[in-house]
C-alpha cells in the first residue's frame, strides 16, 4: 500500500509541475534561459521594479534580480 501512495504522490507532482501553470501566466511572465537539472519546486517570484509577482515551476528560470519566495506572493 505505501508503494501505492508513493507513486500516486509521484504522479500527481508530475502533473502538476507539467500542467501547473496555464499558458497565459507562462506568458506574461518573464523566464530566464536555463537548460540543466534544477530541483522541481514551485517559485514565487517579485519584480522588484514593478512588484509584478509570477509563479515558476523553478527557481532556475527566475530572471535575475527578482525576489524569490517559496509559500507565495507577498502583497
Amino acid at each position: 500500500m505505501n508503494n501505492l501512495k508513493i507513486r500516486l504522490i509521484g504522479g500527481a507532482f508530475i502533473l502538476l509541475s507539467c500542467f501547473g501553470l496555464s499558458s497565459s501566466d507562462a506568458n506574461n511572465c518573464p523566464r530566464k534561459r536555463f537548460t540543466g537539472a534544477c530541483i522541481q519546486v514551485i517559485t514565487y517570484a517579485t519584480n522588484p521594479a514593478t512588484g509584478e509577482c509570477c509563479v515558476y515551476p523553478n527557481p532556475c528560470v527566475v530572471p535575475d534580480g527578482w525576489v524569490k519566495n517559496y509559500t507565495g506572493c507577498t502583497v
